[in-house]
């Protein structure tokens, strides 16, 4: 049997930096059609040294003439439609022996869409990509163009296959859309499709997803509500309507919305993972763990399924890892940590490096009183040590759960900074009475700084972890350190560094010239990064000298001590704050906590009522008000039942009072309240 040939077609423009990674995954194909919207820089130079065929075309927003233009012109008997940001991931050799003999027309392939650089950050959905050439099919639409209705439309659809072929799309990363500007792109080209087919229910449903992309999520919602209710139910593109609604309804906190949807459409759709991972969600979101729980138990039982990941648009590890997890957290939630760490053990042995479940099997671990030495050990087990990824992932996991001691008796080649470590190693080595090791660490990795190999982010977190360490000691900066700090920096230094109090000697020549810092806008913003990190690493007298400039900064010093699990130390700056009105709204919400905590429910709530007006803490401090208020309700009927005597029988009362005790449960079991991953609070209080 003749072997078939393989032809390749790509559309490019301004692409240089990206095509030799997708020509390369597919050398040795029989022939490579590129056609060239109007690229200025060296993307046709680039093309022509990989063999490829390139033709010039007049750009004229329209993907479908441009796709057309290169079918003109193919000669293989198969073809292969890429973009310049994939890689084909199937040898060819191994497509062309499927193909020998093939009775399809067409085929599906299998595209993992790159979100971010974790290697969870994934997307998973199927397009028709391959198929016979020589047949007159031609693309349709203006974007996001499909060839499956021309295929369709003549053989039916079960002239089009699935197959194993596998490409990775690079386009969606972050950078990539920034650079390309491709969501107002595709924006632009979608709303001229739409105004021109005003009853296209695809370019509707793909203009809601660009809305999406730029944050338009309110029409976004209206137009995916109304496509949906329009839209055939057969049509390819439906469950992921309900998919991306439902993800926005839980954005919106619009729960009820998402109940009703995903009511209605898991009928339809009972095998799609991705809608029971929302529906959990959701059923957490309204403080109902159990319901939750099942959930998620329904689409990790979807992985016995292989064909339910190739059938809808589907997140990565969504049947597996990603519902452990979630169970894993509701476990902790409901006071059982050895269930908790045994579910958070199975989603790693599917993701090793899944960070929510290496801090979840940390904390629960924790919670069981096993010594952190210990829980580093089993990290060694479970991770790959040997590979830098692995290695970081463990050393963040010990870090985001305070276990400083732990990360300094790691082997000694784990413990070796990198770049990516270099922050949690130094921090562990202060924390842990070590500042000289710290110290030589941090410098090492400033000293990089000319060789540009730092991010001007890390570069300041070094800064400050090197200031704090040394004003730990009483040790001010010297002017050689100063100096090298970016100039419009280096007045607020400068003025810390002689702040009373912070230091035991001045640096030679200087005088006290802090003054008015509190008034130093800049300096102000360095403060708020410091305090926070003092706190951390455990330096509370810098931490103390810091917030000592104004109001302010005492209470994000209240905050930071609060959020740090340092709960009496934190008590007694919200009594001070709140006792001279300094408290402001900024720390309102955790003083409203500690009262709630301690049963005054009554001053609690007017705290509440504060924190309700600052940005971010609105859902939480509305869900705490709430708490209080049925707090208080449940306390007056329960009084009302005492008046009646110890006979009173079944009536109104009683089931009023356990209504609203009810109500307080599913409150206290949503994520409102701060919580803290450490072993024990100080005081022996588990968290």
């Amino acid at each position: 049997m003749t072997r078939p040939t393989l032809g390749v077609h790509l559309i490019v423009r301004d692409e240089a930096a990206l095509l030799p990674a997708c020509l390369k995954s597919v050398a040795g194909a029989d022939e490579i059609i590129i056609v060239d919207t109007g690229s200025e820089d060296h993307s046709i130079t680039v093309a022509e040294a990989y063999g490829a065929r390139v033709l010039q075309y007049k750009w004229d927003d329209d993907f479908s003439k441009a796709r057309n233009t290169g079918l003109a012109r193919a000669t293989a008997d198969w073809i292969l439609i890429l973009d310049a940001d994939e890689v084909l991931n199937t040898p060819l050799d191994r497509i062309r022996q499927m193909l020998t003999g093939a009775t399809a027309e067409a085929f599906t392939v299998s595209i993992d869409n790159l979100l971010g650089r974790g290697a969870e950050e994934r997307l998973h959905h199927r397009a028709v990509r391959l198929f016979r050439g020589g047949q007159g099919y031609r693309y349709s639409g203006k974007i996001h163009e499909g060839i499956d209705q021309a295929i369709i439309s003549r053989h039916g659809t079960a002239a089009i296959a699935h197959s194993d072929i596998r490409l990775l799309h690079y386009g969606y990363l972050p950078e990539i859309m920034l650079q390309k500007n491709k969501a107002a792109r595709n924006e632009k080209l979608l709303r001229a499709a739409v105004a021109e087919h005003p009853e296209d229910d695809f370019y509707r449903y793909n203009l809601a997803v660009a809305c999406c992309q730029t944050g338009q999520l309110q029409e976004a919602e209206e137009l995916l509500r109304r496509t949906l209710n329009q839209a055939p139910l057969m049509v390819s593109y439906r469950p992921a309507m309900i998919r991306d609604l439902a993800k926005i309804y839980l954005a919106a906190g619009k729960l009820n919305a998402v109940n009703a949807l995903l009511a209605r459409e898991l009928e339809r759709y009972s095998d799609y993972p991705d809608l029971h991972y929302l529906q959990g969600q959701s059923w957490e979101s309204q403080g109902l763990p159990e319901r939750a729980f099942q959930a998620y138990q329904h689409a990790e039982a979807l992985s016995a399924n292989p064909l339910v990941q190739e059938k809808y648009v589907s997140e990565h590890g969504i049947t597996t890892f990603r519902p452990l997890n979630r169970m894993g957290e509701i476990a902790l939630l409901l006071g059982k940590p050895e269930e908790a760490a045994r579910l958070f053990h199975r989603a790693l042995q599917h993701f090793a490096l899944y960070a929510p479940a290496l801090s979840g099997i940390v904390t629960s671990f924790q919670r069981l009183a096993v010594p952190d030495s210990d829980i580093a050990a089993l990290l060694l087990q479970l991770v790959p040590g040997d590979q830098p990824a692995g290695r970081a992932a463990i050393i963040r996991a010990l870090y985001d759960a305070d276990a400083f001691e732990a990360i300094c008796g790691l082997p000694g080649g784990l413990i070796v900074p990198k770049k990516n470590t270099l922050l949690q190693i130094s921090t562990a080595w202060i924390v842990t009475g070590e500042p000289e090791t710290a110290l030589s660490l941090i410098r090492s990795g400033l000293n990089q700084q000319a060789s540009g190999d730092m991010s001007p982010e890390l570069l300041q977190e070094l800064r400050m972890l090197e200031a704090l360490c040394l004003w730990g000691q009483g040790i001010p900066l010297q002017n050689s350190q100063l100096a090298v700090l970016p100039e419009g920096e280096r007045i607020s230094w400068h003025k810390l560094n002689q702040l009373p109090g912070l230091t035991l000697q001045r640096p030679a020549g200087e005088g006290d010239n802090a003054g008015t810092l509190a008034d130093d806008p800049a300096l102000s913003l360095l403060l708020t990064q410091l305090i926070p990190l003092a706190v951390k690493l455990r330096l509370i007298p810098v931490a103390e000298a810091l917030a000592g400039l104004s109001s302010v900064h005492q209470a994000e010093l209240a905050a930071a001590l609060y959020k740090a699990g340092r709960l009496e130390e934190a008590g007694e700056h919200f009594i001070e704050l709140a006792g001279d009105g300094l408290a402001g709204k900024r720390v309102a919400f955790y003083i409203a906590e500690m009262l709630h905590d301690k049963g005054h429910y009554e001053q609690a709530a007017g705290w509440f009522q504060q924190a309700l007006a600052v940005t971010g803490q609105e859902d939480a401090a509305r869900a705490g008000l709430s708490v209080c208020y049925l707090q208080l309700a449940a306390a007056d009927l329960e009084k009302v039942l005492a008046g009646f005597g110890e006979g009173y029988p079944q009536g109104p009362v009683l089931e009023d009072l356990a209504a609203v005790k009810n109500a307080i449960t599913a409150l206290n079991r949503t994520p409102w309240h701060t919580s803290w991953s450490r072993r024990r609070l100080p005081g022996g209080a588990k968290p």
